[in-house]
């Protein structure tokens, strides 16, 4: 079966802009490679010996044009995308794009969007949704088009039969079973504004998080898996389980990501470091391999100094850990688990250490935020005086308990979730802040932030080539766009520009 697995151009979407499928939440400032739909690929390839093609327009530079070529030209069987909420409209515009070159054509989605609501794609007898985790149901659909298994035998699985049919809940994979995804099948070119060698790849070495916070849209592949795991609670009590790679399987894809010419990796792992006897083995195995790369961490993980040190000596330059409020009070209101004090420690200890850190405030994950709350978030960040303050307003997505507070307390502005972009949009009104408040205080934030004299001298510091010089300008640009942006107010909200898939 001769398989195209793609990422359609963004000529295709409202923005003109690529579609973040890493982490499944915004367009972003950088294009990252969309690490779940290759591995499905790998998996699809490897165990059902498809014929598979892996196609990314953003990172190929194909415009509309040339996709309509492919699509006519190609022969294809199947056609699989990885369709987050935000990209749905582009993805299916692009699938019928493909069924006009190829009528008998296939079209399976997965991802949030099809998991959250598959009666959107399904609507006839060769469209399919993947409902959460997608390897193994996609292997299973092979074998209903082989004639071997009946669709109502494949659980995760949403299909057509005179209206939209779906099965029962696709249990979880064993991890450890998937292989390396295969990035010579990646033909494009990416960027990471936070690293600074090329070519850069990202990895991802687990599935799932093991914490609580109430706000959280982890990667794009366990948002899927929550969505569909959720439906299964009426009351949202439990995530699912945390799974990794093992140590030998996460060297043995640092190894083959160096011998790939690779130089540097963004590690989109919800949290990266699970355990100081784990993590350390990882980093001396892999220090060898002189590869630059980033990841994230929870804070009060990160006061082990050795620890840190093992990560600087195996090339982490820089931590992401959620730190979202600096206030106990909020912090708490989110279920994070965290300390103020705990983000305080974990920032001297990175520095100490070697490894730079970054910071993040997220406005509005708790009802009780207020002008006074930010403000002190501001200052508190600030004062830190770390290069990079990841600044965000929370998109209450369905797989969250966020989202039933948003319900149950009419707080979102078009009475739901909407698809929306978590680095710009605003979708809710607060008791004490107003979407529009939101919005203007978010390009607050990052006016400060990054366009004081600090800001400015911080990231020109930090230059490290002509290409990355490039990439810093398109990203400023992308910034000025966004803080020049008119706000209209409507009903005290800003409307994001609703994306479906009808």
């Amino acid at each position: 079966m001769k398989a195209l697995f793609y990422v359609p151009p963004p000529q295709y979407n409202r923005r003109n802009m690529p579609i973040d499928r890493l982490y499944g939440c915004n367009y972003g400032y950088d294009y990252k490679p969309p690490m779940h739909l290759l591995q499905l690929a790998t998996f699809m390839r490897d165990k059902s010996r498809w014929d598979v093609r892996f196609l990314d327009c953003p990172a190929e530079g194909i415009d509309a044009k040339g996709f309509e070529r492919i699509a006519g030209d190609g022969g294809f069987d199947v056609s699989v995308s990885w369709s987050t909420y935000l990209s749905a409209e582009e993805d299916l515009r692009a699938a019928r794009v493909l069924r006009r070159g190829n009528p008998r054509i296939q079209n399976v989605y997965t991802a949030t969007a099809p998991t959250w609501r598959p009666a959107e794609f399904v609507r006839d007898n060769q469209s399919w949704a993947l409902l959460g985790e997608p390897e193994h149901t996609l292997m299973e659909l092979a074998q209903v088009w082989e004639g071997t298994r009946q669709q109502e035998q494949v659980d995760g699985l949403g299909w057509w039969d005179q209206g939209q049919k779906r099965s029962g809940f696709r249990q979880l994979l064993n991890v450890p079973d998937l292989p390396i995804p295969d990035r010579r099948l990646l033909l494009g070119t990416y960027r990471a504004n936070r690293l600074d060698r090329y070519p850069v790849t990202a990895a991802v070495f687990s599935r799932g998080c093991g914490f609580r916070c109430t706000f959280c849209t982890p990667n794009a592949v366990d948002q899927t898996i929550e969505l569909e795991f959720k439906r299964l609670q009426p009351v949202y009590k439990d995530r699912p389980p945390l799974r990794k790679r093992t140590v030998d399987q996460v060297v043995a894809e640092m190894e083959e990501i160096h011998a790939l010419g690779y130089r540097a990796v963004e590690i989109a792992d919800n949290v990266l470091t699970w355990g100081k006897t784990r993590t350390t083995e990882i980093c001396d195995r892999i220090a060898p391999l002189g590869l630059q790369w980033i990841g994230l961490a929870r804070a009060n993980m990160l006061h082990d100094v050795e620890m840190v040190r093992a990560m600087a000596r195996a090339g982490c330059t820089m931590v992401y850990m959620g730190s979202e409020s600096f206030d106990d009070g909020l912090l708490s209101d989110m279920a994070k688990d965290l300390k103020v004090k705990d983000v305080v420690k974990a920032v001297q200890v990175c520095r100490e250490a070697g490894v730079e850190p970054e910071v993040s405030v997220l406005m509005g994950a708790s009802p009780n935020e207020t002008w006074r709350t930010l403000f002190h978030s501001w200052r508190a960040a600030r004062q830190l005086g770390t290069r990079f303050v990841h600044f965000s307003v929370a998109l209450p997505s369905p797989s969250t308990e966020l989202y039933d507070q948003a319900i149950e307390n009419g707080w979102f502005v078009d009475g739901d979730f909407v698809p929306a972009d978590n680095s710009k949009d605003v979708i809710v009104n607060l008791p004490h802040l107003s979407a529009f408040e939101l919005r203007a205080a978010l390009k607050f934030a990052y006016a400060t932030q990054y366009l004081s004299p600090r800001g400015l001298r911080q990231q020109a510091g930090h230059v490290g080539s002509l290409v990355d010089l490039r990439h810093k300008a398109r990203s400023a640009v992308k910034l000025f766009r966004f803080l020049g942006e008119r706000d209209q107010a409507r009903n005290g909200a800003i409307p994001p520009g609703r994306v479906t898939a009808s």
